[in-house]
């Protein structure tokens, strides 16, 4: 068979859906790369440009030619692996694709051949492919050939990031070159509307450097831009103008959708404009572009109701090849265009001109109603209409985008807009359905936005309320359709919030939600299938009254109770139908009728027997794999046992450990407990349970015989990272939560004690055998061990452990387990300082893994705590890592002291240009310096970023300064006149510091003041040598002190 068969052959079977077809074509073709690899380049290269084959297998042969340059094209690329092709088939292939992305008229080529170009160019461009850009400027000007117009600059756009830096954009000439290049096109009037639609694609690109910081790094580069964003502002609106006054000239005619295309491109330019340079665009600019947006808006609304909402088949539409969907070219228009309007609206009013904000929101109405599709989507599938409803839906809507105008609409016409709106409501009893929805829909919004303070000013708020509610009827009927009384559902919470300081929440809100729940749980659904859509909709408003109501101060307990069972009960209708994000909805509802009363809920049966942690688990192993229902189920769980008594606790570990000890039984049956997201999300929620005990009880023995033979099983039979991980965290709660139980605690089957099995599983998760991930929570397990079970272990094996616990630091590579183990040190120390320095230099030695070295522990420990300390996440560990290294400072151990450590940097000063493939042969340099030197610079680090974080009292209104407030100021010296003083300068400043104000200030746990004190105490009582310490630091360092600790 010809060679070039046997590639094709290969190609189409590596697309075949047969499992070892694709396999073995995948194989094959690998060894034909490696075998030949300039052969295979060839043919592939032929294939792509040979129109008798189909597109899609065309398209397949660019793919595997671009997978294929980083492996044999040349060494510049990190995972070249060779032989390296030919230089002629280099200038062959170069041109190639240079020829198929100028020439076809299909995206797919043209995307295909592109990235096999910038994949080229990122090792050829300049050196051995210097006229690539000037071939597609060449292209680009062939007026008269569109394909080869359309190519260039959408090679040139894909090229431009990787291919052209700052210094060629500003200091090269090809930004101005470029620019220049795109705006003669833009204003070439006789260039097609989809090849200029390509040039500001471009154009982006390049807006994009102009937006950047850079550009304003000198005032040439700064007076260029601003120059450049005033002509070409005119010119935008210039193009916009023209394509508005073309389409509604030919408004009989069939629409044209690259024009409409266009005119999105032209909006989302003008979005950048303003956002970034808002105040170079003079006043009468953004009136005149007001202006042309409601001009557009009217015209293009009229073509979106009748394709995108009623499906009008019969509109004429004209096509280019390279169009999506009519209804994605009009929908991304509208939203680009109201986002333009959301910028503007600020300066520019639209009841400037009253006659023109009624068109405005009749042309919102028609672009607000539900389109036709979606309500069929709505009604076959609620999961959809949830998606939508909780804001999860990855697509843009225009609906969503007529949402962000009017809740960011400013106050004047937020105002005018409501009061129509309301009107429209008022009159709207035989409107059509989709109306009414429209409407509610609107005033949703309007109730959204929180900068408004005249919304309904001058109206009757029970009639506002009158109206949003009139729509839903309480007699156990639906007469409007559906979707019209869930909006209904959905918008009161709003209301309720908007109008909360006018209105009794806690009387008209409460009774609304209680008619709400009533009503819904008292409806006879069995013969209607679209009353999902209603439950769900209440399900969903519960999450927005919890954050409004106070229901212990309004409510009986009987009625709570009897609206928390309901809030059960709905949810558990709709468990088995409910999908990806219905299921934390359904969660979120329940948590909100747990927070109503968790004791009840604890003990309420929902249905047949079905308790609340019952429907828990329903949703949760619903779809297991989903990590945001596990989030949500585990903090769901967590609510229903917070704070019941013992024996409510005890009858929920009856209902829910049954279940889950099976799902972990069930996993070992195969000898190996491999991973699944059940077990994974049983484990999770094991951990809750444990963790949910009640503090002030010790925990049941029962629920440790029924729990610990299974967990431990688990853990010494799998190898399986994740599982170790989450199964690490429940036991480490059970060592926290029930440590009596341990020492009371023999197995049945092994006859070995529960400190024998303790210490057998802490020793699994010690084992430099296991990965950082399965090993992420053994710090943690160290700390629980020796805080919960020092008085029963002897010291020799209290040394091994804490040996262990170092090798095992020593071993790790990811960040989250070297905190956790940092941490076991961080607490002895905060114990006993002293001792657990003097046991880490005297009795561990271990080989340094990178040195092959023998050391003392607190050689290999103190260089990773330091590295550690300098990315350490999260408040607390950081105040505790500080409180720490702080006590090993003033320790002033000779140990310590002797101990060189990695200081700072060391600038790289060869002539070589440090790749990330170099950064291996050439590690950064550092300085070296002492252990406790090393431990000042990281707090005076710290102390210097604490400084800088925002304080809550700036924030708040500024007390007048009285007259000795201002003398005090007048006598302040200024840093600079101050220059770095030495210590003993430092010293004077602190002594005559102000000792009532320090004093005040013992105690108090902020991270900042922590510091301070610390800096003071060691310089006033030079604590820890802190002289000798303090002459070595830097300028920029003694700065930062005597700024913070000296005044």
């Amino acid at each position: 068979m010809d060679h070039s068969q046997v590639v094709l052959n290969s190609v189409v079977n590596q697309n075949s859906p047969d499992n070892n077809i694709r396999k073995n074509a995948e194989i094959e073709f690998n060894h034909m790369c490696d075998q030949d690899p300039s052969s295979v380049i060839y043919i592939l290269n032929q294939l792509s440009l040979n129109e008798e084959l189909p597109i899609d297998l065309r398209q397949s042969c660019l793919l595997h030619l671009r997978r294929m340059v980083p492996k044999y094209w040349s060494l510049a690329f990190q995972s070249f692996i060779g032989p390296p092709i030919n230089q002629e088939l280099k200038q062959v292939v170069r041109q190639s694709s240079i020829q198929l992305a100028t020439s076809t008229d299909n995206s797919k080529l043209r995307s295909g051949s592109s990235y096999v170009i910038v994949q080229i160019a990122a090792s050829d461009y300049p050196d051995e492919w210097p006229d690539l850009l000037n071939q597609l400027f060449i292209q680009t000007t062939n007026y008269d050939n569109r394909n080869a117009m359309i190519g260039g600059l959408s090679v040139l756009n894909d090229l431009f990031d990787d291919l052209i830096s700052e210094d060629q954009f500003w200091d090269g000439g090809v930004g101005g070159e470029l620019t220049n290049h795109i705006i003669k096109l833009l204003n070439n009037e006789t260039i097609e509307s989809d090849i200029k639609t390509t040039c500001i694609k471009l154009y982006q690109s390049i807006l994009n450097v102009l937006q950047s910081p850079e550009s304003f790094t000198t005032d040439q580069r700064k007076n260029s831009v601003y120059q450049h964003v005033t002509s070409s502002v005119d010119l935008f609106v210039s193009l916009l103008d023209k394509s508005i006054a073309t389409s509604i000239s030919t408004a009989g005619n069939p629409l044209i959708l690259s024009a409409i295309y266009f005119r999105t491109y032209i909006y989302k330019t003008l979005n950048s404009f303003l956002g970034s340079f808002n105040k170079r665009i003079k006043l009468d600019i953004k009136q005149t572009l007001m202006g042309l947006i409601l001009k557009d808006f009217k015209y293009v609304s009229k073509y979106y109701r009748s394709v995108v909402v009623f499906e009008d088949n019969n509109s004429a539409i004209v096509t280019t090849p390279d169009s999506s969907l009519p209804t994605d070219k009009l929908s991304n228009l509208i939203i680009e265009l109201l986002l333009t309007v959301s910028v503007l609206q600020n300066d520019i009013h639209i009841s400037d001109d009253m006659n023109a904000l009624h068109e405005f929101i009749q042309d919102v109405v028609e672009c607000s109603l539900l389109p036709k599709e979606t309500i069929q989507q709505y009604e076959a599938d609620f999961n959809i209409y949830v998606t939508d409803i909780t804001g999860l839906s990855s697509t843009a809507t225009v609906r969503e985008s007529v949402n962000e105008l009017l809740s960011e609409l400013n106050d004047r016409d937020a105002s005018l807009v409501f009061n129509l709106i309301t009107q429209y409501m008022t009159s709207a009893d035989n409107s059509k359905w989709e109306l009414k929805e429209c409407y509610l829909y609107l005033f949703e919004s309007l109730l959204m936005n929180e900068d408004t303070t005249n919304l309904g000013k001058n109206a009757s708020l029970t009639d506002l309320l009158n109206i949003a509610t009139k729509f839903i009827s309480y007699e156990n009927s639906i007469q409007n359709h559906h979707l019209v009384t869930s909006r209904c559902f959905l918008l009161l919470p709003k209301f309720f919030s908007k109008f909360e300081d006018e209105l009794s929440v806690d009387s008209f809100g409460i009774k609304a939600f209680v008619d709400m729940i009533k009503f819904t749980s008292d409806y006879n659904d069995s013969d209607d299938d679209l009353f999902a859509l209603v439950k769900v909709s209440v399900l969903v408003s519960c999450t927005f009254y919890k954050q409004l109501l106070n229901f212990d101060k309004s409510l009986e307990v009987s009625t709570i109770q009897e609206v928390q069972l309901a809030i059960f009960q709905i949810t558990l209708s709709l468990v088995e139908e409910s999908e990806e994000d219905s299921l934390p909805a359904l969660l979120e509802a329940i948590t909100v009728g747990i927070d109503l009363g968790n004791e009840y809920a604890s003990r309420v049966i929902v249905s047949n027997e079905t308790s609340v942690i019952g429907l828990i688990f329903k949703i949760s192993f619903q779809d297991s794999a989903n990590l945001q229902l596990t989030v949500d189920s585990s903090e769901c769980l967590r609510a229903l046992l917070a704070n019941i008594s013992i024996n409510d606790y005890m009858a929920s570990c009856e209902k829910s450990l049954p279940f889950i000890l099976t799902i972990i039984q069930n996993s070992l049956s195969n000898g190996k407990a491999e991973y699944s997201p059940d077990l994974d999300l049983a484990l999770e929620l094991l951990s809750v349970i444990i963790d949910s005990s009640p503090a002030n009880n010790e925990f049941p023995n029962e629920i440790f015989n029924f729990t610990f033979p299974v967990l431990n099983k688990l853990i010494l039979v799998s190898t399986d990272d994740q599982i170790l991980q989450s199964a690490g965290q429940v036991f480490n709660n059970i060592l926290q939560k029930a440590s009596k139980s341990f020492i009371d605690y023999t197995d049945a089957e092994t006859k070995k004690s529960g400190m024998d099995l303790l210490l057998t599983i802490v020793s699994k998760f010690l084992s430099p055998d296991l990965s950082d991930s399965a090993a992420m929570d053994c710090g943690s397990i160290v700390l629980s061990l020796i805080n919960k079970f020092q008085s029963y272990l002897s010291n020799d094996f209290l040394t091994q452990i804490l040996e262990a616990t170092v090798r095992r630091l020593v071993s790790a590579k990811e960040v989250i387990t070297i905190e956790n183990l940092i941490m076991v040190f961080c607490n002895l120390v905060l114990t006993s300082s002293s001792d657990m320095i003097n046991f880490l230099s005297n009795s561990i030695k271990l080989e340094d893994p990178k040195t092959g070295e023998t050391k003392s522990g607190l050689a290999l420990v103190l260089p990773i705590w330091f590295q550690s300390f300098e990315i350490t996440r999260g408040y607390e560990k950081i105040k505790q890592n500080t409180l720490a290294l702080g006590k090993i400072f003033t320790l002033n151990s000779e140990s310590v002291q002797s101990l060189i450590v990695d200081g700072d940097i060391i600038p790289y000063q060869g002539d070589l240009i440090r790749t990330r493939s170099m950064t291996k042969a050439m590690p950064d340099q550092y300085t070296q310096i002492s252990a406790p030197q090393k431990i000042l610079k990281l707090l005076i680090s710290e102390l210097n970023f604490q400084c800088q974080q925002p304080n809550a009292n700036d924030y708040l209104p500024e007390a007048e300064e009285d007259v000795e407030d201002k003398r005090d100021d007048e006598g302040w010296e200024d840093m600079d006149d101050i220059g770095v003083p030495n210590y003993e300068k430092l010293k004077s400043y602190v002594d005559s510091d102000n000792d009532e104000e320090y004093d005040d200030q013992k105690g108090n746990d902020d991270l900042k003041i922590i510091l301070v004190q610390f800096f003071k105490e060691c310089t006033a009582k030079n604590l820890g040598n802190f002289r000798k310490y303090y002459e070595l630091l830097d300028d920029d360092e003694k700065k930062i002190l005597t700024e913070n600790i000296a005044f």
